[in-house]
């Protein structure tokens, strides 16, 4: 499955190189995460986005990204936000004050089709 991370608020296009190295260091994530552009959708400002894609084989990645991403925003000195959207175009958006990640990823990272409720 594949996740786009997009960073919003203060510095985000410096915040989104600083996230990026962060996954990079992170051993389940290591190879996974990458940087491209991306045409902005019809909803949104703007015509190209920078955005991280990452790449998530199994659980144990979605669970290693909910953990490093919880860490990296209560690091962060500004007020930023990251917007992720998984299959289907479900999305949610993480601030520090996010409680269970782990959750909220897994909800929107599903698949279509699994079974689960939307």
């Amino acid at each position: 499955m594949q996740a786009l991370l997009r960073v919003h608020g203060d510095a985000a296009e410096r915040e989104l190189a600083s996230l990026q190295e962060w996954l990079g260091r992170e051993t389940a994530l290591r190879g996974s995460v990458a940087s491209e552009h991306r045409v902005i959708g019809p909803n949104e400002m703007g015509a190209v986005s920078d955005v991280l894609v990452a790449a998530l084989g199994d659980g144990g990645a979605v669970a290693a990204l909910a953990a490093s991403l919880g860490t990296w925003l209560v690091t962060r000195r500004s007020r930023v936000k990251i917007k992720v959207t998984g299959p289907a175009n479900r999305s949610v958006e993480l601030d520090a004050k996010s409680t269970d990640v782990e959750a909220l990823l897994r909800t929107v990272l599903r698949e279509p089709g699994d079974g689960a409720a939307s």
